[in-house]
């Protein structure tokens, strides 16, 4: 049993599609207050980083009910600029929470305020040490990336060579590409897009009301309404076919494309457990523990 004041090494990291569940049944939430209470800790600290979002306020005011009637303790991270990054009791409020959730809103914001920050270092110091749970909700999931997706791409997939860079993230994750609200804005030809810029990664779909929990070198579970779609690039190939007048026929072989509905659960420790050995693979790819520095 884990200890009740400290992870495994990593700590887990909890990636969740938006607009999940605040007012009735917080099942995602719920789920995710859950896994600070293993080992019968007491009230756990939640930070609360609203620094994506352009209504900081608005969503401190939906979060803290929501996890003060969960049995945590929330505390509002207001972070606005990167003076505030360096705050020293911003900081310590780092330092004595267990789980620090950050918020919907705009992910170029929330990198610009806090990537390269005394913030940024000791989140990613108390991770590594197995002391800090992290979320993300929305643009606070693709954030956890080392690279993530920006703006929206139109619902056809243009082809691999379309310019459409990756922006920096957080290098929380530096295996994956994480995309939200994903089912509900068709989504689907946007991280295609992202995984052919560099098939080396595994893409991330998460639905809206959906978590994806992974807990380094133990293993992952989904949770809530929705699903997790996996897209795995590291085996494909592209062959161009005649021009025509729309341009080169693009096909691409060898894409895996996985979907994960609520329930699904990988459980390192259990060879028996109940998924094909290909998509093991690419899961197990999911759970290796994140190091430091960049991928």
């Amino acid at each position: 049993m884990r200890s009740p004041t400290h992870f495994p090494l990593p700590a887990p990291l909890a990636l969740i599609g938006g607009n999940e569940d605040r007012l009735d049944r917080r099942e995602v939430l719920r789920a995710l207050v859950a896994e600070l209470h293993v080992g019968g800790a007491s009230p756990p600290d939640i930070a609360v980083l609203s620094t994506a979002s352009g209504e900081p306020e608005l969503l401190w005011s939906y979060y803290e009910p929501a996890f003060r009637e969960l049995g945590a303790r929330p505390h509002w991270l207001d972070v606005r600029d990167r003076e505030a990054a360096a705050d020293p009791a911003t900081l310590d409020r780092v330092r004595g929470a267990r789980l620090l959730f950050m918020t919907g809103g705009d992910q170029e914001r929330l990198v610009e305020v806090v990537g390269g920050t005394p913030l940024h270092a000791l989140i990613r110091e108390r991770h590594a040490g197995g002391e800090l749970l992290i979320a993300g909700t929305s643009a606070g999931a693709s954030a956890l990336g080392t690279h993530m997706p920006v703006g929206d791409l139109d619902d056809q997939f243009a082809g691999p060579d379309d310019a459409y860079p990756l922006h920096p993230g957080l290098d929380l994750l530096p295996r994956l590409v994480i995309d939200q609200h994903f089912a509900q804005r068709k989504r689907h030809a946007r991280l295609l897009h992202l995984v052919t810029l560099d098939p080396r990664r595994i893409g991330v779909g998460i639905d809206e009301d959906t978590m994806l929990l992974l807990r380094p070198g133990e293993g992952l579970r989904v949770v809530g309404a929705g699903a997790v779609t996996v897209i795995d690039g590291t085996r494909m190939s592209d062959r161009r076919g005649p021009a025509s007048a729309a341009g080169d026929v693009v096909a691409l072989e060898n894409v895996g494309f996985y979907l994960l509905p609520a329930g699904t659960s990988l459980d390192l420790d259990n060879a028996r457990s109940p998924v094909a050995p290909h998509l093991r693979r690419v899961l197990e790819t999911l759970v290796s523990p994140p190091t430091l520095g960049n991928a």
